[in-house]
């Protein structure tokens, strides 16, 4: 009997009973976590992190039925898990650096200039820039919406504008940060599950981003103009404001700590050291200009920033932060990269994608590949780690096969997981919008203009071949390239 298990025969899976199989199984995920509230079926509440490692075990029983051991398929756990070890580590330390920031007095400062040059004849497209910059420098969308974002809605609320408007501003503006940001958990994610260095990943981006600012920049000009006998609500702004002032030490010296970084990161410094350098060095101004303790810092850059500035909507905005907020996410990461793995171990993924890419010839097809899975993905109620990870997992050999650069891929993956997510109305990021402003996804969707344009720009550039790069003929595909193939 031991030696008929030895001598096992490896079946190669079936196109149906791969896709059943990645069905079934993703459904189990799902309806494990939120269901699927589109079509009503609810779900068991399971934390995400748990249901991933719970879905290893269906998995593995697949790979037996193929005739794989647990120590067969085992390796291809760990590698893809291995892959995504880099940005989980990048994560962590964003989120250190992001608490040291605000106890430095860098974010406050930030938001306390943004609010200053507000008017009401240029508040759309000044809230547009103010949330960009924020997203941008914090690296975090949610995070953005439910901070500057919340201020300029009740600010916009004051002076009797279109809240749809006013919330897609702080939408477009919001994810262009997360998708730009070199510090954001999509982006960091996005270019690890491609083998893309992340500001290659970022100055990739520019191509589909640039253009689809520039067309929500004007869009929001217009708009703003039309709303210019608004009353502005200066005594919500002030009170922000005062409160920052109170609280912190503004001014030039805050800005050092994300001076440095931008310089470390865009003259192509290592990202870990970097953002954790620029962390340490938020701790030494929050110590020597705002006049902190050194533990206390420090314990804050592990903790998160947790203060009592006087005013709730300020605490909103600034206690958040923290090794400890990242955590969560990059134990996702570990549960959603093995399950991954054991997947394509046992040849599921391989077997699912194969007819896929048969038919899948020019880089319109594999962009549009992208995007169909992505909002799929994220279509059933999945969060945009999973989506990314399941894209990237199905994608991949298109890409690849196409002899298309990782960045291609990485690019696509941006343009419709990060850009498209809020544009589904069920989906986990409108919800979230929704239910921070206490509004319905339909009345701010037809405004988030960026999220719109850099989609459809994306499949423009598919079709015209237009920056989707190519290995040279006979160049071989260097080693660290989709790291997921």
């Amino acid at each position: 009997m031991a030696k008929e298990k030895k001598n096992r025969e490896i079946k190669a899976p079936s196109t149906p009973l791969a896709v059943c199989t990645v069905v079934v199984l993703f459904l189990l995920i799902i309806i494990g976590t939120k269901g699927i509230s589109a079509i009503g079926i609810p779900g068991l509440g399971v934390d995400l992190r748990l249901m991933f490692f719970i879905a290893w075990l269906p998995a593995i029983g697949v790979s037996y039925y193929l005739g794989h051991s647990y120590k067969d398929i085992e390796p291809s756990a760990i590698d893809t898990i291995r892959a995504g070890v880099q940005p989980a580590i990048i994560l962590l330390v964003v989120g250190g650096m992001t608490s040291a920031w605000i106890a430095s007095g860098t974010v406050p400062t930030l938001i306390y200039y943004g609010l200053d040059i507000i008017n009401p004849k240029m508040f759309l497209p000044l809230v547009l820039i103010l949330c960009s910059v924020t997203s941008l420098f914090t690296g975090t969308s949610w995070g953005t919406i439910s901070t500057v974002g919340l201020a300029m809605v009740a600010i916009g609320m004051g002076m009797n504008m279109n809240i749809g408007l006013v919330i897609g501003a702080v939408v477009s503006g919001a994810f262009f940060g997360d998708k730009m940001s070199p510090i954001s958990d999509t982006t960091v994610m996005s270019s690890g599950l491609a083998g893309v260095p992340v500001m290659k990943h970022v100055k990739h981006m520019l191509y589909t981003v640039v253009p689809g600012f520039i067309i929500t920049f004007v869009l929001f000009v217009i708009l703003g103009i039309k709303n210019a006998n608004a009353t502005m609500d200066y005594e919500t702004v002030r009170t922000i404001m005062d409160s920052m002032a109170s609280n912190f030490k503004l001014g030039l010296v805050p800005l050092i700590p994300m001076v440095i970084l931008f310089y470390l990161l865009f003259t192509g410094k290592p990202s870990i050291p970097s953002i954790l350098g620029a962390g340490l060095i938020g701790c030494a101004v929050a110590v020597a200009y705002q006049g902190m303790g050194l533990g206390d810092v420090l314990n804050i850059m592990y903790k998160g920033y947790a203060g009592d500035a006087g005013n709730d909507m300020v605490n909103t905005i600034l206690n958040r932060g923290g090794f400890v907020s990242m955590r969560d996410f990059t134990n996702v990461m570990l549960g959603s990269f093995g399950f991954v793995g054991i997947l394509k171990g046992c040849g599921i993924l391989d077997a699912c994608i194969k007819p896929l890419c048969e038919r899948v010839k020019t880089p319109f097809g594999a962009v549009a590949a992208c995007g169909v899975v992505e909002l799929a993905c994220l279509a059933t109620g999945s969060t945009q780690s999973f989506a990314n990870v399941t894209t990237g997992a199905l994608v991949t050999p298109i890409f690849k096969n196409l002899r298309l650069k990782p960045e291609c891929m990485s690019r696509a993956m941006e343009d419709f997981g990060t850009q498209g997510a809020v544009l589904i109305p069920w989906g986990i990021n409108a919800l979230y919008v929704a239910g921070m402003y206490n509004v319905d996804p339909g009345v701010f969707i037809p405004f988030c203009f960026l999220n719109i344009a850099v989609p459809i720009i994306s499949l423009i550039y598919g079709a015209t071949g237009f920056t989707m790069f190519k290995y040279a003929d006979g160049e071989e595909i260097p080693e660290g390239d989709y790291p997921m193939d």
